[in-house]
This record gives structure tokens, sequence and C-alpha cells, in this order.
């Protein structure tokens, strides 16, 4: 099941007592599962076609009447094919309207760079006024879909194309997945899973290494984030995302420095299309090459360990 799927779940059932849910696609539904909401809730559901921009601007008129849209498509075309209608008619005028972009990030499959949202976060967090959540497993998206709906804000929901397994624990806005640990890897959405292989991997080289999981990237929690550093020794960004403009760059700007170096995707990359587990080590990205790296900085006290360690147990305190 596409990640995106969970999301037109939920929306099926809350819409059965929320008459003012209404679903907007541009003519994706079976790519990643919102054919389900046009099913069961037929007159509810708008099939706008391969037109984002009108799209974004009738569901800002639907929510100023009254009404709670849902936007699906792409990332790649919907984050960026109707920036300024997000501009405009979302950010400034703080409507809520819900985007939910499916097949983020740089594990595209067959699709290729064209249908790669790199740099999404870098985008949509750039406006005011938008809520950013990154879910990472089913749970985590019923716990999203209800912060949104209890809301009237703008919001963006980011899912990548590959399925996601399930998370451990409570969903919350940022968490520890399992137990806390010396040393942190930081992640969101698909690359939690990736984040939690490569910790795996560390505790068994005799490395204390664990997994911060973030929902929620837009109004960030700072105040909760820096709760789970306390006794934090370093910290790490695992992102599916481009350098500039990503995760690591979200948390410097919140005042949380990070260890080198940062796992996302190049800077200078603009994507490919592949098998997943080709593309992530191709990049460096895969738990194996995740593990051995910061293993090998760890034993021989580098210089961005060093410095990260400090900034986390300054921002713990």
């Amino acid at each position: 099941m596409r990640p995106a799927a969970h999301c037109a779940q939920a929306l099926v059932e809350r819409a059965r007592h929320d008459p003012r849910i209404w679903v907007v696609d541009g003519d994706l539904a079976d790519s990643y599962g919102v054919d389900r909401f046009a099913q069961a809730h037929p007159e509810r559901f708008l099939m706008a076609g391969i037109a984002e921009q009108t799209m974004v601007s009738t569901a800002a008129g639907m929510a100023a009447c009254g009404l709670r849209p849902w936007v699906f498509s792409f990332a790649a075309f919907l984050c960026f094919r109707a920036y300024d209608q997000i501009r405009v008619g979302l950010a400034q005028t703080g409507v809520p309207v819900t985007l939910v972009g499916s097949h983020a990030g740089g594990c595209g499959g067959p699709n290729g760079k064209s249908h790669q949202a790199l740099n999404d976060i870098a985008a949509i967090g750039s406006l005011p006024n938008l809520d950013i959540w990154t879910p990472g497993c089913e749970a985590d998206t019923r716990f999203v879909v209800d912060a949104v709906l209890a809301r009237e804000r703008p919001a963006y929901l980011r899912y990548p194309r590959e399925p996601l397994g399930a998370l451990p624990g409570e969903p919350a806005e940022c968490r520890w997945i399992g137990a806390r640990a010396r040393f942190a890897l930081v992640s969101c959405g698909l690359f939690t899973h990736v984040a939690l292989d490569a910790a795996r991997r560390l505790r068994e080289l005799d490395v204390d290494a664990g997994v911060i999981h973030l929902t929620r990237l837009a109004p960030f929690p700072a105040a909760e984030f820096a709760a789970l550093l306390r006794d934090v020794d370093g910290l790490w960004v695992v992102d599916d995302h481009t350098r500039r403009g990503g995760l690591a760059d979200l948390l410097h700007a919140e005042g949380f420095a990070v260890c080198d170096p940062v796992f996302s995707w190049p800077a200078d990359w603009s994507g490919d299309f592949g098998p997943t587990e080709v593309l992530l080590k191709r990049h460096g990205l895969a738990a194996d090459d995740i593990a051995a790296r910061l293993a090998a900085e760890l034993r021989g006290g580098g210089r961005g360990a060093r410095s990260g360690a400090r900034a986390a147990r300054e921002a713990g305190r």
C-alpha cells in the first residue's frame, strides 16, 4: 500500500462524521490509493485533472466557504507547479486547505527525476503559516489527520512512494523510537526506517545509538525536541531530502547544531530512477553505509562529532 493511501483511508472514516471533508485529486488517485475515498464518498471527491494550480485555488475557495478540502497529487507537481497558488491562496490567507504530496524524496522507483520532490521541505518550509507533517507509519498518519482537522490552518503532509512499516510506540510530534541512547540519529518519514536499521547496526558495533523521529517539522516542536536531547552526546541527521533546506538546515535554524556528516541526498543531485536499495547504496545512504561511517567517525573522534556533541549537551539542558 502506498503511504498516502493510509491518509485516504483515515479521511474515508472521518468523512462519515464530518461533512466538511472533501478530496481534490490531480488524476493520480489510483497511484496512491485515494480512489478509495472516491468510492466511499463520490459526492465529495473532485477529480480536477492534471491542473495543480487550479486544484489549489479551488480548494482555497472551498475552505473560505467553510469546507475542509484535502488536495492530493505527487509532491513534485503539487509543491512546485502550484507554488504561487500555495503562497498566495493558502499561506497569505491562512485558509485550512491540506496538501498531501505523495512520491516525495529520492526513492521514486521507475518514475525518474521529473516525478521526484527532493527539495519540497525547503520550498514549502520557506512559507509562513503552513504546518508541515512527515508521517512515518500508519499510526502516525491517523495522529496527523486528527491534529490537522483540529486546527483551522493550511498544512502539507509529505509521503514517499515506498511503503512504510510500523513504528513502535505512541505517535507524537517528535519522539524516541525505542530506548533513549547516547547518540541520536534524527529523521522523519521513510528515512526513519533507514535510521532505525543503521542504529541497530551501530549497536552491534557497541555504539549506543538510537533514533529520534520527527512527525512535525513546522511549526517545529523545539521545546519537546530539546527535552529529547537530555544525556545525548551527539546527533546526526538522516534525511530523504536534498542537503540544502532539509532537516539539518531546519534544526540549525531552530538553534540545534548537528554533527557532520549529514546523511541526505547530494545538493547537486537532481534525481534518478531505480530500485530504492540501489539509489541508497549509490549515495552512501544505505543503513550499513551510515553505520560504518558513523562508527569510523566516533572511533576517530572527528571534529563533527566533537562539536555536535557539545551542542547536543547544551540543547538538552
